[in-house]
């Protein structure tokens, strides 16, 4: 939830040098691994910190290659799979849970998820059920690459889409209020239609793509020797002991967004930030004015309390140590 990905190249840029860089709210490990392999010379350490303890042992499954492309086949997940064990399995509550929302709802609704099944299912281990010989076109691929596969199957989809010759076998996936519209439109506000109900849909499954691939992109660091360079931890923010010499990331849960596991006190982390001596660089759509603004992002927020997805501008705020560092930079470069 929160990922950084969209906006993950020019926010790496924003840190000047120093010796150490802490990821304290680390997430799902996008900002270290892309600082530890784009900027590995401008440090000597990489920390990362999460305080779900069952992330970070993904992260080191992932970096010692669990997940590696060649090797990991996943099995589909179903919706009593995942509450049964996604509170002891980070790969099944990130990966499975609807925009990580707090790792609390199942990825799919209950209507789609023999579809998604289906489809899963013949991409993944080529074993094609009915539905997948009749969505798909023919009963095996022949192609053995995954990745090959999966592209076929949403070209396949966007056909149907497109030419508004969706398989009835798949109108069955359908909730009756997206049944009952379908029928009540035009052709052409149909096809329309049918995008609005397809747009979460592809939103979902590509943050799942890209997580998933993450994982497996991670061994690289392994493979580059670069893993050596960072520090795993797991507890909340304020326990981490900084050194000097240090800058901070944070990405905090946000203000008035969708909630994570645990409660969040915004103050009393607004009070840490401005009591550190090391700079401090802190993601936040909003924060108090005495935090100075470094740079915007606009992004697509799918954490909006009150809409699925929004536009959002994305903000990176500075403490004072920050500030000012920045503000002497500013002047040797000048100079």
């Amino acid at each position: 939830m929160g990922s950084k990905n969209k906006i993950i190249k020019k926010l790496i840029e924003l840190f000047p040098k120093t010796e150490n860089f802490y990821d304290l709210f680390g997430g799902g490990f996008s900002v270290t691994h892309a600082m530890a392999v784009k900027r590995r010379e401008d440090f000597k350490s990489f920390h990362y910190n999460e305080i779900d303890g069952n992330v970070v042992a993904l992260v080191k499954d992932a970096i010692e290659g669990k997940y590696n492309y060649k090797k990991f086949k996943p099995d589909f997940i179903d919706r009593d799979t995942f509450f049964k064990e996604k509170d002891e399995c980070a790969y099944i509550s990130l990966l499975w849970s609807f925009g990580n929302n707090a790792q609390k709802g199942y990825l799919f609704s209950k209507v789609i998820e023999p579809y998604k099944k289906s489809m899963h299912k013949a991409v993944v281990f080529n074993d094609f059920d009915e539905l997948a010989k009749e969505v798909i076109g023919f009963d095996r691929f022949e192609a053995k690459d995954i990745k090959e596969r999966r592209l076929f199957l949403r070209r396949k989809i966007e056909h149907y889409r497109i030419n508004n010759t969706l398989p009835k076998s798949l109108y069955r996936f359908l909730s009756k209020s997206q049944l009952q519209q379908l029928e009540q439109i035009q052709q052409l506000e149909r096809l329309q239609q049918l995008e609005q109900i397809q747009q979460l849909e592809r939103l979902q499954l590509l943050e799942q793509i890209q997580q998933l691939e993450r994982l497996q992109q991670l061994e690289r660091l392994q493979q580059n020797s670069h893993v050596g360079n960072v520090v795993f931890s797991s507890k909340s923010y304020e326990q981490v002991e900084i050194k000097q010499n240090s800058i901070i990331y944070c990405d905090p849960p946000y203000y008035g967004t969708a909630k994570y596991k645990n409660e969040f006190d915004h103050e009393a982390f607004y009070k840490w930030a401005r009591d550190q001596k090391n700079p401090v660089f802190i993601s936040e759509y909003s924060m108090p004015d005495d935090f100075e603004i470094l740079a915007e992002f606009a992004t697509r927020s799918t954490l909006s309390s009150t809409s699925n997805i929004t536009k959002a501008i994305e903000k990176v705020y500075m403490n004072k140590a920050a500030a000012e560092l920045i503000a002497r930079e500013g002047i040797e470069n000048e100079n």
